[in-house]
């Protein structure tokens, strides 16, 4: 009898050894930094990405999300947040804004400052910047009266205030000047506008008709006063790219990208809206989900050759990529199975040609207490300075 005891107490100090051990390797919380520590860390950063778990596992206000930012070295600092599906970043000089369901947060050069938001928010939409102040958009769903809201936080680091769109937006771009959307009831859609002010004067720009089974997959891109944005069919299984005259209303389309089928248009759905396309000069770029760049030149009317990314998921799942385009080039975040590591790419798109990349260390811990707690996050945002 004795040696029974004794070997069920040694099983159960076993079994506690093995628990403790899994849960500090599994569940131990990430490493995260001080509000104190983010503006010297932000200064030092050359790109940021956000995470963040989705809003159905948020439900219990126990989602999470976290900024990541990553220094010349690829060594990545994490800032830990509240959950927000969507969510966004944003750097307007020595200021960094980021956010979460309940609050705003604004790094400059000397300190961190947090505002508590007027209204609770689950989906992001598009941040951006005008003449000192962040605006950022929700897609917020429907008020009190039935009617549906997309509100806007507006402020500095003096504080924040909400104003509202009072429609569901299909697609959306944020210009240095104005926030474009498009938006309609069951029938029609339009592309419309309003300042980037605090008090909202909605305009429509044009009509674009009957909604049908057309998809947005790009943002409202904006030059020398022409809208530009990629819309698919998923009944035809095509997209066309729109050039909008902003003076004459005059709307241009052109085939852009066939599909072969349904799983294929799923799998090329963007990694995200908001950093899916550019235009400079007249020439539109666009990444789809398979890391294939698309290209057109609106003063030839050409489509140039498909760049391919190195390493991009071919499937439906995704290992957290994000893109984003500057300067001419094409900043893309993936897991490098190659090395086991996440790594930052950079290809220049006059060429094609991958130009740099950068191992990311440092997310393994995230990722692993995220799970530990029964929850996943995803990528949401990525920024390149």
């Amino acid at each position: 009898m004795e040696r029974k005891w004794i070997f069920i107490i040694a099983a159960l100090a076993l079994f506690f050894v093995i628990g403790a051990t899994s849960f500090y390797v599994f569940g131990k919380k990430a490493d995260t930094v001080s509000s104190d520590e983010l503006p010297a860390i932000m200064s030092d950063s050359i790109a940021s990405l956000y995470f963040s778990t989705t809003a159905d596992q948020d439900m219990n206000r126990d989602g999470l999300s976290y900024v990541a930012f990553i220094d010349k070295k690829g060594n990545t600092k994490l800032w830990e947040m509240d959950g927000l599906e969507l969510g966004t970043i944003h750097q307007e000089g020595d200021s960094f804004f980021m956010e979460d369901r309940n609050n705003v947060y604004i790094i400059d050069d000397n300190e961190t400052k947090q505002f508590k938001a007027d209204i609770e928010e689950h989906t992001g939409e598009v941040t951006g910047y005008k003449d000192g102040k962040f605006f950022s958009v929700y897609n917020s769903g429907f008020t009190d009266k039935n009617d549906y809201a997309s509100n806007i936080r507006i402020g500095d680091s003096s504080g924040f205030e909400t104003a509202h769109i009072p429609y569901y937006m299909h697609m959306s771009g944020m210009s240095e000047d104005e926030i474009t959307f498009i938006a309609g009831d069951e029938e029609t859609i339009s592309l419309y506008k309003t300042p980037l002010q605090k008090d909202i004067h909605i305009e429509e720009i044009v009509s674009l008709g009957e909604i049908g089974d057309r998809l947005g997959l790009s943002p409202i891109l904006i030059e020398d006063g022409h809208y530009y944005m990629l819309i698919s069919d998923t009944q035809k299984l095509t997209s066309d790219l729109y050039r909008i005259n902003g003076e004459t209303k005059k709307t241009d389309v052109y085939p852009f990208l066939t599909y072969k089928d349904a799983d294929d248009y799923r799998v090329r759905v963007p990694y995200n809206l908001r950093n899916a396309a550019t235009i400079s000069n007249g020439v539109f770029h666009y990444v789809d989900g398979a890391g294939d760049v698309h290209g057109f030149d609106f003063t030839t009317e050409q489509i140039l050759p498909v760049i391919a990314l190195e390493g991009a998921s071919k499937g439906s799942m995704k290992l957290n990529e994000q893109t984003y385009f500057k300067g001419g080039n094409l900043h893309f975040f993936r897991y490098n199975k190659s090395i086991e590591a996440y790594s930052i790419d950079t290809y220049d798109l006059l060429s094609g040609e991958l130009i740099d990349e950068l191992p990311v260390h440092g997310l393994g811990q995230m990722f692993n207490y995220v799970n530990s707690k029964k929850k996943r996050v995803a990528s949401y945002d990525f920024l390149v300075k």
